[in-house]
């Protein structure tokens, strides 16, 4: 499974080339923490390999600030105590000090990124894992596949906290579709990668071959077990079994779990985590528009993205008979309250829908389906007869006429877009918001707001964007 992440080889060069003019810095020879790994005694990595005599790091001169670094939220106990570890005993490999090297000099600013981030979604990840028996740790795979980033997205496909590839995360339940990606949703995303995880380990009855396989995918994996003829993760990783990014996945998850169990060791100071994510999740069974739950939660539009990224359109998905939702706690049952009242959008999840190919138009279509043109523009709500490549339609049938997309949506005045439905647009080369605004005769301002984007937004060719129509 391809993940976010930048070429191995280009970091070891660039983390060697960066720790040349690093001075000043805390001295970064550490052990990891006994609840998670117990090293061998073998001689740590010499530095000097990577430092002239008179640029080794020196320690720093003043005071370092302390830092709350995110803490389990299940201390240790008599109770829990027998919970499994994640790592029982790692070896002093070098690649793991050089990960930590590459975190703390090379990667500095990123990874304190990661850090800050981590706080919001550590606390619930490591109690779902708890509760299902597996080890905490196992939370800080998160941060080498996203760095705690919902939206991250890779050139392979994978998506959200935990990477998943749009197969497995439909395999482990996960709704993904036109309108909707739950990969992107910190609660339902984690508890599939925990169930996945939990598969992985009965498969390999190794943590570190399960970490393995869920970088590499599980045949690759059982390929170089019985290749190299043991299940030792670190005996397999000195052949040329494992590709170098799966050689390197798990010192660059131990790296990277040592630095966030203790950054002011690190010389990761003066950080700014977020706060903690305290939602619960609510079903909701009819279709309703992004702006209308917004609105029910007293909060902007951007903050209800925040806590469900899953949504990926204006509204959700019509077609759905039950759609999770995260709602913070601190609303109390305000929200249900408010639900009851909301308007329900229009979309008419029995009209049959039709993709437009390359030499279409109204007419073409109202002959193949037997419908008139005139009846194509109203259930469409089109404001002219030009059809757009790949552009969704609605088809009526029967004598009724109600097949609209949306009707028009009750904005509160601060969002007010005053539009009477949209329209699919899929990019291609050459178009720009200004193009498309006054092409589709509207505003940026519009298409922005519909569409939930920034001015920077980049348009790539092949992707869809909402269009408000006239």
């Amino acid at each position: 499974m391809k993940r976010f992440r930048w070429s191995e080889s280009i970091l070891f060069a660039g983390a060697s080339l960066s720790l040349l003019f690093v001075t000043g810095c805390a001295s970064s020879s550490s052990a990891i923490s006994p609840h998670s790994a117990d090293l061998t005694n073998k001689a740590p990595l010499n530095l000097a390999r990577k430092f002239p005599p008179d640029q080794s790091p020196q320690p720093l001169k003043k005071a370092i600030p302390a830092v709350e670094a995110p803490q389990s939220p299940f201390p240790i106990t008599q109770e829990n105590q027998s919970l499994p570890v994640l790592f029982v005993k790692v070896p002093d490999d070098p690649s793991i000090q050089l990960y930590l090297d590459y975190f703390q000099y090379a990667d500095h600013l990123r990874f304190k990124k990661w850090l800050e981030r981590s706080q919001e979604y550590l606390p619930y990840m490591q109690k779902t894992f708890h509760e299902m028996g597996l080890p905490e740790d196992l939370a800080y795979l998160s941060m080498i596949e996203s760095g705690f980033n919902t939206h991250a997205y890779s050139r392979t496909g994978a998506a959200g906290l935990w990477q998943f590839m749009r197969g497995t995360g439909k395999k482990y339940g996960l709704m993904i579709n036109w309108w909707i990606d739950q990969r992107r949703d910190p609660v339902l995303a984690t508890r599939s990668a925990a169930q996945y995880l939990k598969d992985l380990h009965d498969e390999f009855n190794s943590w570190e071959l399960a970490l393995a396989a869920y970088n590499a995918g599980e045949g690759r994996v059982a390929n170089a077990v019985a290749r190299v003829g043991t299940k030792d993760y670190w005996k397999i990783r000195q052949t040329r079994a494992f590709s170098s990014e799966t050689r390197n996945y798990i010192p660059k998850m131990i790296a990277a779990m040592m630095i966030a169990k203790d950054p002011v060791k690190y010389g990761f100071t003066d950080l700014e985590y977020r706060p903690q994510l305290i939602v619960r999740q609510e079903s909701i069974h009819q279709s309703f528009e992004v702006h209308s739950l917004a609105r029910a939660m007293n909060m902007p539009v951007s903050e209800f993205l925040a806590l469900n990224p899953q949504f990926i359109r204006w509204a959700t998905p019509p077609r759905a008979s039950s759609i999770s939702i995260n709602v913070p706690v601190a609303l109390g049952e305000s929200f249900t309250k408010n639900l009851s009242s909301l308007p329900v959008t229009k979309l008419n999840s029995d009209a049959p829908t039709y993709r437009v190919h390359s030499g279409d138009s109204l007419w073409s279509l109202s002959r193949r389906f037997h419908v008139p043109v005139t009846r194509l523009v109203a259930a469409n709500q089109l404001s002219s007869h030009r059809l757009s490549l790949h552009q969704k339609l609605i088809i009526p049938h029967g004598n009724s006429s109600n097949y609209s997309l949306t009707g028009k949506p009750r904005y509160s005045r601060h969002h007010s877009l005053h539009t009477a439905g949209w329209i699919d647009h899929r990019i291609r080369r050459g178009d720009s918001l200004y193009f498309l605004a006054h092409h589709y005769r509207t505003s940026v301002k519009e298409i922005l707001a519909r569409n939930h984007l920034h001015s920077s937004k980049i348009l790539r060719v092949g992707d869809h964007i909402m269009i408000p129509s006239r």
